[in-house]
């Protein structure tokens, strides 16, 4: 299972969403080499992980699985025979923990791999990370077909699809929200949101004598592509990207808060007495409290690059991320609890006021 699992985890959190048809787009014997690939790379980050958290925290943690217990179980194993009953009563708890890490971390690399990939759009930069997937480069905002630089972002696409509908030629027209693709990577249904549809009515003789545009009822209308004749795709952008260091720093501040949330979920398998920290529910207090820290921390930073940044967000991060470490701090034995009950009721207290007064002026400036 550790030789083919963790591969399959991280491929298949990797092709997800509208690239998930490709998870089965090959051989089997290319899909059990990539599977073993990639569950090698995972069990070398796992364990590179838990080198470096041990080195940082100086916490002793899987300590049972050292070469001679390891020796104790792969040896009679190999020999078809259990490992003693002793060997397994040291070493089970850790032995289930390592690999609960390894296919963790298998799975939220497939998912940060697929982040970074999209996020800095390094399948359309270059054709190694290119998925299989055209039709997703043609209908957001066609950045294979056309190779001039922009900074401008696809918002939507606006769709005029020629059909023929048991023998007439119907012309459709909406904003595509959606679509399928079949095991080849060929269209198989188009989505419109706001569908309308252009009827042409015709005299006698069977001229067009009028061209009449009618509103289609409801949130999708549905095109199966095999009736399709022709298609035309426009394109809406919306306004230009953020600057290149403004981008940097998005980018880099969301990675390291998505790697602290990891690290931070991850503490409820490790041994937190040294700073104590007991039992599974004071972990959990400490999980929740690291998780409140960060999440504003990287909302009080991401305020830094905005041109005009929110005075409550900004004010409200700021005490409540003092107030969780304060929380920690006094969760740990380090203060007494006051101070981390002072600023939490200072937290109340700028929410409360900042929040009625943003109200007021939103209800004057609507009066206006």
């Amino acid at each position: 299972m550790l030789a083919i699992f963790p591969g399959f985890l991280f491929r298949k959190c990797y092709y997800k969403g509208e690239f998930s048809k490709q998870f089965n787009q090959s051989k089997d014997i290319d899909k059990l080499l990539w599977n073993i690939f990639f569950s090698g790379l995972s069990i070398l980050n796992t364990s590179f992980l838990i080198y470096v958290f041990k080195a940082i925290t100086g916490l002793e943690v899987l300590s049972s699985l050292n070469y001679e217990n390891f020796n104790g179980i792969i040896d009679p194993i190999s020999k078809n025979n259990l490992p003693a009953k002793k060997i397994i009563e040291n070493t089970y708890r850790d032995l289930f923990t390592l690999i609960a890490l390894i296919y963790y971390f298998s799975a939220t690399s497939g998912f940060l791999c697929n982040w970074i990939v999209i996020t800095f759009r390094l399948h359309v930069r270059t054709s190694f990370f290119r998925f299989k997937n055209y039709w997703h480069y043609y209908i957001h905002g066609g950045s294979l077909i056309y190779r001039a630089k922009s900074n401008r972002i696809n918002e939507f696409t606006i769709a005029d699809i020629l059909c023929n509908c048991g023998g007439q030629n119907i012309l459709y027209k909406g904003i595509i929200s959606q679509y399928t693709i079949n095991d080849s990577n060929g269209l198989e249904n188009i989505f419109l949101t706001e569908a309308r549809t252009l009827l042409q009515k015709k005299n006698e003789f069977g001229f067009v004598v009028n061209t009449i545009e009618r509103d289609i009822a409801g949130a999708a209308f549905c095109i199966p592509y095999n009736t399709v004749l022709n298609m035309n795709f426009v394109y809406v952008y919306r306004s230009e990207r953020p600057k290149p260091f403004n981008q940097f720093y998005s980018y880099s501040l969301n990675i390291l808060f998505i790697l602290a949330f990891m690290s931070s979920i991850l503490l409820i398998f490790f041994d937190l007495s040294k700073y104590g920290v007991d039992g599974f529910w004071e972990k959990t207090w400490c999980i929740l409290l690291a998780i409140i820290l960060i999440t504003n921390v990287r909302l009080f930073l991401m305020q830094l690059i905005k041109e005009k940044p929110l005075r409550l967000d900004i004010l409200s991060s700021t005490v409540l991320s003092v107030s969780a470490l304060l929380w920690l701090m006094n969760l740990t034995e380090r203060i007494t609890w006051w101070p981390a009950v002072i600023t939490t009721i200072i937290y109340v207290m700028v929410v409360g006021f900042l929040g009625n007064k943003n109200k007021v002026d939103d209800d004057n400036a609507y009066i206006q």
